[in-house]
């Protein structure tokens, strides 16, 4: 009785007797499971379980700490003679595919051989889950319980410690290489809810399943991510401006009562009386909660409110954003303007009805115009500066320069393309190591779209300096980096790196010592809208949530950015105004 199906009906049988008649119900319960997956594990329904599932429901039912080792032993055995059956088709598939991405085998073979790890493309080497010490009790968190995307990704987080919690380096095994450990931190990150796509559900099916969920749990995490990805959370603001209504109502019934006690008391002691009364006058300070009233004297009246007014996105832009935002405040002295620099796409993500009178977004470039966000949203675009991006390398490559083509070359994805750099005229004889931007990076998006006219290579390295060993095969060593900032630390410490940032911060020799800017097709980088233009130059826009309504921060601030002290500041930061001053907006500056 060696046979997969038979170690399989033998496991089912004493995993029934284990649970000793708890209900599938109960079960369910118990672990957070649907009972359609609890019934089909006690009736040896489909293919073996993970342990995850099955120690999870031995933990319910009460077995003890003998009973659970022996079920596992039995696992094991099971688990081993699906191997032995299925393994040598799994293993042939990886060496046919040696250099190809891993998505494909891994919906071929995914579910008949599902409890394995790939611990090494060369030689192709699977080897058993790593087991994680599981806390007792725990319980399967629920996604249709998340009412927003924020919360969605929270829940992910917890599925992760339901598993275990197995490390980022084991999940990127168990899926096979399809998760890189930068994706998974990525996806685990507190901001992840801003950045959505059909490719990111395909990652949150792989995510669950190398938490050890069946097909059916898997279905369950891929149904609630498609519902929630294009429902924001609450703005903090709407929240906190919830909270200060209950807060005024809360006041205005106290004023009543006190109102009450005040006539009791009005034929009483005159000086009580006076006291009281001054008491009750300090509540009256909710009446300034509300924020968007225009202040100031005639001449700033139109550009100027009291409150607090959010610049969300680009990296790139955050210095010149940060200039804008300290100039407003200089000239609206009730005015505060908060710069968070997260990313072209996260910023893009932060906009929603309820915070369209006090957030606007700012992008590298314009969306496309049959994007979701401008279609159905309805977000309108002002262009407020150009903006110049550099390519820059580490100084020990010896290069100067490169041809638009060269670099394409540097970042195509095909056979006998340059991995050194003395492919190149004058190129020193070290590796390429690209350094580039994560996705939702306005950044990345222009360099793709503008420059390489294609998308950068599969990711492949974690530290930058050499491949990941799951990823050996991958033609260049490339890696990722969450802020330009991190980009440029990036390329001045690693030889041989390459990557791309604003120009100005690009710049900075004393913080970047070893960082040399390109020319590109002998061009200087500069973002002079005169022709020729250096190709790495584009727009940078600032988004809101429709057209914010009149005397609120948004409006003042996007009033603000048509004036000369405007412009002014955008000239003194460097950048060139897309607003000239009969406020049109210039040509480089236009959507195409």
């Amino acid at each position: 009785m060696n046979s997969y199906r038979d170690q399989r009906a033998d496991f089912t049988r004493e995993l029934v007797a284990g649970l000793d008649g708890t209900e599938p119900a109960v079960l369910a319960r118990r672990t957070g499971l649907r009972e359609e997956t609890v019934r089909a594990l006690l009736d040896g329904e489909g293919e073996l379980p993970s342990w995850e599932i099955v120690s999870a429901c031995l933990n319910a039912a009460g077995a003890g700490g003998a009973a659970t080792a022996a079920m596992r032993d039995r696992w094991t055995a099971a688990e081993q003679a699906m191997w032995d059956e299925r393994g040598d088709d799994l293993r042939a598939a990886f060496e046919r595919n040696r250099n190809g991405k891993p998505a494909k085998t891994v919906e071929t073979h995914r579910a008949a051989v599902p409890w394995r790890r790939l611990t090494s493309r060369h030689p192709v080497t699977f080897e058993p889950w790593s087991v994680p010490a599981f806390a007792d009790g725990r319980l399967l968190p629920d996604p249709a319980s998340a009412g927003d995307i924020r919360e969605f990704y929270v829940l992910l987080a917890r599925l992760k410690d339901w598993a275990g919690p197995p490390r980022q380096s084991e999940i990127e095994r168990r899926s096979w290489g399809t998760l890189p450990d930068a994706t998974i931190s990525a996806m685990l990150q507190k901001d992840r809810w801003r950045t959505t796509s059909d490719r990111e559900r395909v990652r949150v099916g792989y995510f669950a399943a190398a938490c050890g969920l069946p097909e059916q749990e898997v279905a369950r995490w891929v149904e609630a991510y498609e519902r929630l990805r294009h429902i924001a959370p609450p703005d903090d603001l709407a929240r906190a401006r919830a909270e200060a209504s209950d807060l005024r109502r809360r006041l205005a019934d106290a004023e009543a009562e006190a109102a009450d006690l005040r006539g009791r008391l009005a034929a009483a002691r005159p000086r009580g009386r006076r006291l009281l009364a001054a008491a009750l006058a300090v509540p009256v300070f909710a009446a300034g909660l509300g924020t968007g009233a225009v202040i100031g004297g005639e001449e700033n009246s139109s550009v100027c409110f009291r409150g607090t007014l959010r610049l969300v996105g680009s990296t790139a832009f955050e210095r010149t954003a940060d200039a804008l935002a300290r100039g407003y405040e200089r000239l609206c002295g009730d005015a505060t303007v908060e710069v968070r620099s997260t990313g072209s796409n996260e910023g893009i993500r932060a906009l929603t009805p309820g915070n369209a009178s006090t957030t606007i977004a700012m992008h590298d470039g314009h969306l496309k115009p049959d994007s979701d966000e401008i279609k159905a949203r309805g977000f309108r675009g002002t262009p407020v500066a150009l903006v110049a991006f550099a390519v820059v390398v580490h100084k020990d490559t010896n290069l100067t320069g490169l041809t638009v083509r060269e670099l394409r070359s540097v970042y195509a994805q095909d056979p006998g393309v340059p991995t050194t750099w003395n492919r190149f005229k004058g190129g020193a004889d070290v590796p390429v190591r690209m350094v580039s931007r994560t996705e939702g990076s306005g950044t990345r998006t222009i360099f793709e779209e503008q420059v390489l006219a294609k998308p950068e290579p599969e990711l492949s390295s974690r530290d930058c300096r050499r491949k990941d060993e799951l990823r050996v095969s991958a033609r260049i060593i490339r890696c990722e980096r969450s802020s330009q900032a991190q980009v440029l630390d990036t390329v001045n410490r690693v030889p041989g790196a390459i990557g791309y940032a604003e120009l100005h911060v690009a710049t900075n020799t004393r913080q970047y010592p070893n960082v040399r800017i390109l020319t590109l097709d002998g061009r200087r980088a500069d973002r002079s809208p005169t022709e020729p233009r250096y190709p790495f130059v584009a727009p940078e826009i600032f988004y809101s949530y429709g057209l914010p309504p009149n005397n609120t921060p948004a409006s003042a601030f996007f009033t603000f950015l048509t004036t000369d002290r405007a412009r002014k500041l955008l000239h003194q930061a460097g950048s060139h105004p897309c607003q000239s001053p009969d406020t049109l907006t210039t040509t480089p500056c236009q959507t195409t």
